[in-house]
């Protein structure tokens, strides 16, 4: 069981690689990648399965593309890809460089869908294989100065429904996960972004809690997680609740 996993070191993916870990009680191979080399190494010491360390910049679309390239020659085909990397910014649309609006755009929603490319045929042709797409609840209900997080998180979401479309007829598996607010290093920087105390007002669940819901998601295939499930009725009532985030969303400072 080869898993390649992205943004591993901290968070919600760190999380998922010890929860997979454990559910597949040390038979697992992971394929750890994200920036950080020395976290990523802290992580592979507490697993009981094999891994790999892939310490790369994932935003440059062609470099994940090189990293799972290499992990496939080296430990095999991937049997479940999970695409947790990403990054936001927040602020006035106006104010954000266009530089960095470009990376975070290329992280988020065109890395995942180029690693997705690189998967599939092999996938289809084993007719076996689960992909784990993490988009967020802001693709659900977008939030003001976090437009074009929303907006790449959307795109992945769509791009995986119509992916789980396409390969209706295939044993292939696609989870689509919309995380509402998760404790996380991420959170961390929103909370620093935002009004004073404006975080605080929020339902927050655990990385830990979404990586079991992930686990059991892939475990039963199911087809979408949605995280803390009170966020549930968000999607039930979409349009009241961009009509609430419009109003209530705080600003950044």
């Amino acid at each position: 069981m080869h898993i390649f996993l992205t943004g591993a070191s901290t968070g919600i993916g760190n999380a998922i690689a010890r929860e997979l870990d454990n559910h597949f009680k040390g038979a697992a191979f992971f394929s750890l990648s994200s920036r950080k080399k020395e976290l990523l190494d802290d992580l592979a010491k507490t697993l009981k399965s094999k891994s790999a360390v892939y310490a790369a910049d994932l935003s440059e679309p062609a470099v994940a593309e090189m990293t799972l390239e290499r992990a496939v020659k080296e430990h095999g085909p991937i049997d479940i890809l999970i695409n947790n990397a990403g990054m936001q910014n927040i602020d006035h649309f106006t104010a954000i460089k266009n530089e960095d609006a470009d990376k975070l755009f290329k992280l988020n929603y065109t890395t995942p869908a180029r690693l997705m490319r690189k998967v599939l045929p092999s996938m289809a042709e084993r007719n076996s294989g689960t992909i784990v797409n993490i988009a967020s609840l802001g693709g659900i209900t977008p939030t003001p100065y976090m437009a074009e997080y929303c907006a790449s998180k959307a795109a992945l979401a769509s791009l995986a429904i119509a992916l789980a479309g396409e390969y209706k007829d295939t044993a292939l598996h696609f989870v689509t996960v919309y995380p509402g607010p998760v404790e996380t290093p991420m959170s961390d920087y929103a909370g620093g972004r935002f009004e004073k105390d404006a975080i605080s007002k929020v339902p927050f669940g655990t990385a830990d809690g979404l990586a079991k819901e992930i686990r059991i998601a892939v475990e039963k295939k199911k087809h979408k997680v949605v995280y803390p499930a009170i966020y549930q009725t968000a999607e039930v009532f979409r349009d009241f609740s961009i009509w609430v985030t419009a109003k209530m969303a705080p600003k950044p400072r």
